[in-house]
């Protein structure tokens, strides 16, 4: 018997562009999702799927979230059958999100350059993009505080920008935040409440419960660089009047977009794991794989930020392509790019990677990717030959469980920071060595 009902009531703003596709091409290689009449919405199973997903309580609370979430582990057996006690709508707009096409290119990780036939292209909805969010539990007298506390644990995620929905949010997309956010609860032993649930008025907010401490192991950089000579994520434009080729915007401002990053941490870290024995356990494990021609599939555990690039002004470039063979001009091989530049004013520019569930031999493997960004010896971007994207360090700060180290200067390291460090970067040594023996 329904005793009441928990209503919770916001927006949920995009942080980062999103991708949640539709499995059409029209316009596109990968179209976000719109409804009938051709309008973006978010579907309620992005939203709960994810939730689900990242609450893990301890066993105790196994039967319980089976209650909450609903289950169909007894198709077999209908008494085990269990309805959801949450309910989730669709995340209809405010406004209208602006939706663009951004391009993608497939790097050969061995030669350093485009793979043949590589090149794609998806639809996002931009970041500041806000959506409606409605949620309501139902209460029946069965767990009910629990149900108060999965709600409470569910808005303590989403406000903490701990949640992602879509595509590709291991490369920084999809993360989102709630804002503005009311709790309603009515308890239908009240004629008062049930007048207000039947005219849906809601005016008058409770208070939330304290949710439950969701654990999860992580290790995360968070380095400040600034852009030393020049920078071009290359955005094509077919319009005769522009440039060719213009550094990537979204909302009108340039950015480091976490998918280019990731492709150069991702190749760095395949050299060192080479050059070290080859255990490519740990490239899998850490940025995931996908196999061809097959459905095995595995979502990686690192996540690398999308970042703003501030007061870098742009400057139009003309170039032409030499035929190597007589030293002339190739004919129709003029071309403008408009890339970044280092300027007097230009603010530095973050980049953030986030290990989940880590094991120290990762974080080290991360820590001298981390060195080789901060030298300058890995650039990133496109154009690398004639010197774009080499990137300087400003300041870093590096965080596991409780610890935290941070240093403008590595040689401002103490000594017992140095230890810390070192140990992580020692535990992907002896992991390489253990790889090694077994393989013998």
């Amino acid at each position: 018997m329904i005793k009441g009902k928990l209503i919770l009531k916001g927006e949920i703003e995009l942080l980062s562009p999103t991708l949640i596709g539709c499995g059409m091409d029209e316009n596109s290689d990968i179209d976000v999702l719109k409804d009938s009449e051709g309008k973006v919405f978010i579907p309620a199973t992005s939203l709960a799927g994810v939730l689900r997903h990242h609450i893990k309580l301890n066993d105790p609370y196994k039967d319980k979230l089976e209650l909450f979430w609903g289950s169909s582990m007894g198709e077999e057996d209908p008494s085990k059958l269990r309805q959801s006690s949450i309910k989730i709508d669709d995340l209809l707009p405010e406004g209208e999100p602006s939706i663009v096409i951004r391009d993608g290119v497939k790097i050969d990780s061995k030669k350093g350059i485009a793979e043949d036939m590589g090149k794609f292209d998806y639809e996002i909805i931009e970041r500041g993009a806000k959506f409606n969010l409605n949620i309501e539990i139902t209460l029946d007298g069965n767990d009910d505080d629990f149900k108060r506390q999965m709600l409470a644990t569910i808005v303590n995620l989403l406000k903490n920008e701990k949640i992602r929905i879509g595509a590709k949010t291991n490369s920084g997309f999809g993360r989102i935040r709630l804002i503005n956010e009311n709790l309603y609860e009515f308890n239908f032993s009240k004629k008062e409440d049930v007048l207000k649930w039947l005219k849906q008025e809601f005016s008058s907010p409770t208070q939330l419960t304290n949710p439950f401490k969701i654990n999860q192991k992580t290790f995360t950089i968070s380095a400040d660089f600034i852009i030393k000579n020049s920078l071009i994520i290359r955005s094509y434009n077919f319009d005769p009047d522009v440039p060719d080729i213009e550094h990537l915007k979204s909302n009108g401002k340039p950015v480091l977009p976490g998918i280019s990053i990731k492709g150069a941490i991702r190749a760095r870290a395949e050299r060192i794991v080479k050059t070290l024995g080859k255990p490519e356990k740990i490239i899998t494990d850490l940025f995931g794989y996908v196999e061809k021609g097959t459905k095995n599939a595995k979502k990686g555990k690192i996540i690398v930020e999308e970042t703003i690039l501030e007061e870098y002004p742009e400057e139009v470039q003309t170039r032409i392509k030499i035929d190597r063979f007589t030293g002339g001009v190739i004919e129709g091989a003029l071309l403008e790019t408009k890339p970044l530049f280092r300027g007097k004013n230009s603010n530095v520019l973050n980049l953030k990677i986030t290990i989940h569930n880590y094991q120290d031999y990762e974080a080290g493997l991360m820590l001298l990717v981390l060195k080789d960004l901060w030298t300058g010896d890995l650039p990133i971007g496109g154009e690398k030959a004639i010197g774009r994207g080499v990137l300087e360090g400003k300041r870093a700060e590096i965080k596991w469980d409780e610890v935290t180290i941070e240093f403008e200067n590595i040689s401002q390291l103490k000594d017992k920071q140095r230890e810390q460090l070192q140990k992580f970067v020692q535990a992907l040594v002896n992991y390489v060595n253990e790889e090694a023996k077994d393989a013998k």
